[in-house]
């Protein structure tokens, strides 16, 4: 824990305050800490992982993750599996994401970026989905509810499916 201090401090520099929703952080702040945050080698649970190329963000991800985090908030809970028996992998085909691979990061309570960060980088499974090499793209969200965790924070990562090579006309 020692070696995340700076890293984390470094995060908290780089996170905005809370927007008027509740917890939703700025999009260039949240691409700048998991930038960061992958720039450098992490050591998740016994593993460690070589720094990985930077994300992108994805509208079509964030906007995923946003119905998402809507979903936990009104059920008030942390869980993988959505209402209807959903998986990550429905959820972003549903949203029109293609996807080669995904992962998903979920965090209920924190009040800021740097919390839920903090929080994902103590889970060896969560830190392994931020440093995931084949992840290219991201999208994040944090919704305020009136349940017991108050936030709820979604993080999707993926890489995008190959698009098919157009054949030329003959």
């Amino acid at each position: 824990m020692r070696a995340l201090l700076p890293l984390l401090l470094g995060l908290a520099s780089l996170a905005p305050a809370a927007a008027q929703d509740g917890c939703q952080p700025a999009g260039d702040a949240v691409l700048a800490s998991l930038n960061a945050l992958r720039a450098q080698p992490q050591a998740c649970g016994e593993r460690l992982w070589p720094a990985a190329a930077a994300l992108r963000a994805s509208p079509v991800l964030a906007d995923s993750a946003r119905r998402y985090a809507l979903e936990l908030a009104a059920r008030d809970r942390i869980d993988h599996v959505g209402a209807a028996g959903t998986s990550l992998r429905t959820r972003l085909r549903e949203a029109g994401y293609l996807m080669r691979s995904a992962g998903e990061n979920l965090a209920g309570g924190p009040e800021t970026l740097d919390e839920a960060m903090a929080q994902w980088l103590a889970s060896p499974a969560h830190c392994e989905n931020l440093m995931a090499a084949d992840f290219q793209e991201f999208g994040l969200a944090c919704v305020a509810g009136p349940g017991r965790l108050q936030r709820y924070w979604v993080l999707h990562l993926a890489a995008p499916a190959a698009r098919p090579k157009s054949s030329p006309d003959r």
